[in-house]
């Protein structure tokens, strides 16, 4: 199957070389690197080996981020993961897409939704946007997000399994990125942020979401953040520590809104 500018997945470029790939029926393919990536389930597959290998906690858990795809969104889980964390009702889900909307504002472009999960916010602000690019390491969560794309008549969301660290995008691509409830995850937190830039446009804006060291749920307590940090691999933030990490990423313009142990953040693609 050659090449067809006019299929969604032409977007993607090898995330090792950044060359164009060959479209066909069961994979993409990069002729530079010999590498095939395989549809699965209809989602391409950009991962490298089995992030069940992985030294880092995270990696190492996917297949129980698998397991929690189908709840992820349920009242089982995502208030209870933010009132723990955060602090009791430091907001909702509602409001977090409402702050991540007016981040955004008017988008020319398609937008990456980084660490996406099942396209938690990518979906909600897929209506004010031309085109929603989720990438996530986990195939059960890209599952569930492909089930909700296709319930709720989504054709101008996709997905794709790969590392945040090694994009299958073009440089300059995005006019604008969300990563919401992912960046104390990424092994490396700069690494993660300077491909993520890389990817979008000078002065792009970047809507975010993750924990600090506040006031608020369980990480208020140092034990806990140790214990959080030690044993499962995600780091909780300090503000300067977290715009220090997004100067050196490639942004500016840092604006942080916290409440309890959560910060709601924008920057600028410098």
């Amino acid at each position: 199957m050659a090449q067809n500018n006019s299929d969604p997945r032409a977007i993607y470029v090898c995330p090792r070389c950044q060359g164009q790939l060959t479209l066909r029926d069961d994979s993409l393919d990069c002729v530079a690197c010999q590498v095939h990536y395989p549809f699965v389930d209809g989602i391409p597959d950009f991962l490298a080996g089995d992030p069940v290998q992985s030294d880092h906690p995270v990696l190492r858990g996917v297949k129980l981020i698998d397991w929690l795809a189908p709840i992820y969104e349920s009242r089982f889980w995502y208030p209870l993961v933010l009132n723990l964390y955060g602090g009791w009702r430091c907001t909702t889900l509602e409001r977090l897409v409402a702050q991540v909307s007016a981040t955004l504002g008017l988008v020319n472009g398609p937008v990456l939704d980084a660490a996406c999960g099942p396209g938690t916010f990518g979906r909600r602000v897929a209506d004010q946007v031309d085109q929603v690019c989720g990438v996530d390491i986990s195939l059960g969560m890209l599952r569930q997000g492909a089930t909700y794309v296709e319930r709720d008549h989504l054709d101008n969301v996709q997905f794709a399994r790969a590392r945040v660290e090694a994009l299958p995008f073009p440089d300059a691509l995005f006019g604008a990125a969300i990563c919401c409830g992912s960046l104390h995850l990424f092994e490396d937190t700069v690494q993660a942020l300077c491909e993520i830039g890389r990817t979008m446009e000078s002065g792009a804006p970047l809507a975010g979401m993750t924990f600090i060291a506040g006031d608020g749920g369980v990480l208020q307590f140092p034990r806990i953040r140790e214990h959080v940090e030690e044993d499962h691999g995600a780091h909780i933030f300090q503000i300067l520590e977290l715009e220090r990490y997004l100067k050196e990423g490639g942004f500016k313009a840092f604006e942080p809104q916290t409440t309890g142990s959560l910060i709601v953040f924008s920057a600028q693609r410098s």
